[in-house]
């Protein structure tokens, strides 16, 4: 379904492009289109989570062809993903408390038998071990069926959503910390307060190929779940570079695989890769380690723009690397792309720690710090706030 290399995802950009206007706006909710039998979305996620496209990339040649009202949908589904990262950005700790209720909960119900059979495609439900299975074998599920999934997860099943989020994580191709774990909150009735969402029979039937057997009854009266902490908005520390072809040295977490082309930064050495020891706030399948991994060769060694930059790139020995990467170049300043919650925080932090003698400036993106300005509350706001953002970063 989904092959890790640059040329793929531009292929995909460049077909699904004509869709991007109406026809989004009217297939987008049906997890397949019933008189082609394909999906109805443009399956750019998995390369526009690592940025190996980004979306102000999506952004330009979309408007380019339709224009802001025709294509307001998906210009809108792609600024959901930019105002999730935003909004879990202002509170950090919605992210913290998350990661240790999760490591908490599946030490509790790692061996219970319903746990498992959700996991391992052996519920009763023959359509979501279907989706199980999709999602272990092609890291991907249409968006409306995650949110069915989610629903039956947490209130037809009865199994914690912590766990759910989790495990989307460990098997999705384009598993973003705060879009994954926002929607699941979401889904449950805490992100919005009170309001849940249910999975419905006929919504399933309507916008999938899936018939419901008799014996498939899901829970369509379940109440909220029930949260009892608020958290507090923290202000953020934006930096954008005034000047790119000043940069000499930087890091590229695998988050920012394109950061220099986009930036046009054409002067820069440069240090990319991940250390798998510390990219593990799931336990990630193969498909997802070799997904960034195969991804971040690919936009390096077939892209043109790469020919005369040097790059060193490392995934087995990344520290071991990164000691020789510094000491051969006897560096004493580096830039560092921000990033947002999830693995990279912590990865940061050790190799700031390591090198207390290296001055370490870190950056944003301009689409980043002009979008999270409207991200401190709900998308109502920031949507109306998207012509602004718009006309800023072009």
């Amino acid at each position: 379904m989904f092959t890790s290399s640059i040329s793929e995802a531009e292929n995909k950009l460049i077909s699904y492009l004509p869709n991007t206007g109406s026809y989004y706006e009217r297939k987008r909710n049906y997890s397949v289109d019933f008189e082609t039998n394909k999906n109805t979305t443009s399956l750019l996620s998995p390369y526009i989570r690592y940025r190996a496209i980004s979306e102000e990339k999506v952004l330009k040649q979309v408007l380019e062809i339709h224009g802001p009202h025709k294509a307001e949908k998906y210009i809108q589904e792609i600024f959901w993903r930019t105002y999730w990262k935003g909004w879990l950005e202002h509170r950090p700790e919605v992210y913290t408390d998350y990661i240790n209720e999760k490591n908490n909960l599946y030490n509790e119900f790692k061996n219970k038998k319903y746990y498992l059979n959700a996991i391992n495609a052996n519920t009763n439900f023959s359509f979501f071990n279907n989706w199980v299975n999709d999602l272990k074998n092609n890291g991907y599920l249409h968006n409306h069926i995650r949110m069915w999934f989610s629903s039956i997860w947490i209130f037809t099943l009865k199994l914690p959503w912590q766990l759910g989020a989790d495990f989307f994580m460990q098997n999705l191709l384009d598993g973003d910390t705060a879009s994954n774990l926002l929607s699941w909150r979401w889904c449950a009735g805490i992100q919005t307060k009170g309001k849940n969402y249910i999975a419905r029979k006929d919504n399933i039937e309507k916008y999938s190929k899936i018939k419901l057997k008799d014996n498939e009854i899901l829970n369509e009266t379940a109440e909220p779940l029930f949260e009892n902490k608020d958290y507090r908005i923290t202000e953020l520390k934006t930096f954008e570079i005034s000047n790119p072809i000043d940069i000499d040295y930087m890091i590229i977490p695998t988050d920012e695989i394109n950061i220099l082309k986009d930036l046009n930064i054409t002067n820069c050495c440069a240090f990319i890769g991940y250390p798998t020891q510390d990219y593990n706030d799931h336990l990630f399948s193969d498909k997802v380690l070799d997904h960034v991994r195969n991804l971040t060769n690919s936009s390096i060694n077939d892209d043109i723009f790469y020919e005369d930059i040097e790059i060193k790139k490392s995934f087995k020995t990344y520290y071991e690397d990164l000691d020789i990467w510094i000491n051969d170049n006897n560096i004493k300043e580096i830039y560092l792309p921000y990033v947002t919650q999830g693995n990279w925080k912590k990865i940061y932090k050790k190799i700031i720690k390591k090198y207390p003698n290296i001055n370490f400036i870190k950056f944003n993106r301009k689409y980043d710090i002009s979008s999270w300005v409207f991200s401190k509350k709900g998308y109502f706001k920031f949507k109306q706030n998207i012509p602004t953002i718009l006309k800023e970063i072009f």
